[in-house]
């Protein structure tokens, strides 16, 4: 009777094993962390080399669960070739780094050749038949452009090729943020700005300046809004 207890126990045991090994987690599946290879995540069942961009090294994004190099990606000018800049970490193309770089009467600002003696900027910015320059808006953190900003700038360069002189276009942030992030975003707001009108073909001078978050008037998210600007002055 004993021996035949222990025939039974041995052949619990064995089945056991063999159910427990059957239903082992096979790689890539997972529940955990430790489920996987070193230098993996355990994200939604499967092991991944990342789920965001924060689990990759500096200059690699996460891209379906895996790390791959960002085209163009740069730390520092340093890593550019001759004449381009890095802006947001990808290397850009400009006109110019220093003065010796533009032709005869013309200086280097923002890496853009302009006129040395440049135009005095108007006051009131109106154009032929009373056309006026509307500002666009951004979203929270953005410089792009949407539909409607694009939009209202399609107007704008109508409107900019009936008037003389230099125009500028202020870049204006809501107040959250460092004021050295937010004097960077409004740059970057006018650029695009600026950017968007040349390539629609308006001739005409514009100058970029940023005014950051130094006429915010917005405290919540409805006024903030109308902070997060390119005007015309």
């Amino acid at each position: 009777m004993r021996k035949k207890t222990f025939s039974v126990s041995v052949l619990f045991s064995s089945f056991l094993v063999f159910f427990v090994s059957g239903c082992a987690l096979k790689y890539p599946k997972c529940e955990k962390d430790e489920d996987c290879r070193e230098g993996e995540f355990c994200i939604q069942g499967l092991c991944q080399q990342c789920g965001v961009d924060a689990d990759c090294d500096t200059g690699q994004r996460c891209v379906d669960g895996a790390c791959e190099v960002i085209p163009g990606y740069c730390a520092d000018g340093s890593e550019c070739p001759q004449m381009n800049i890095c802006e947001n970490h990808v290397c850009r193309e400009v006109q110019c780094m220093k003065d010796e770089d533009c032709g005869p009467g013309e200086v280097c600002r923002e890496n853009e050749c302009t006129p040395a003696a440049e135009p005095e900027a108007l006051g009131a910015v109106t154009g032929e038949g009373g056309c006026t320059l509307d500002p666009v808006y951004f979203e929270f953190d953005s410089s792009l452009l949407d539909s409607r900003a694009r939009r209202i700038l399609r107007q704008d360069a109508e409107c900019l090729e009936t008037i003389s002189g230099t125009v500028v276009i202020e870049g204006h942030c809501d107040p959250r943020g460092t004021s050295e992030y937010n004097m960077a975003l409004g740059e970057r707001r006018a650029r695009a700005v600026r950017r968007y009108l040349k390539n629609l073909g308006v001739q005409s001078g514009l100058r970029v300046i940023s005014k950051g978050e130094e006429e915010a008037t917005g405290y919540n998210k409805e006024t903030w809004q109308k902070d997060r600007r390119a005007e015309f002055q």
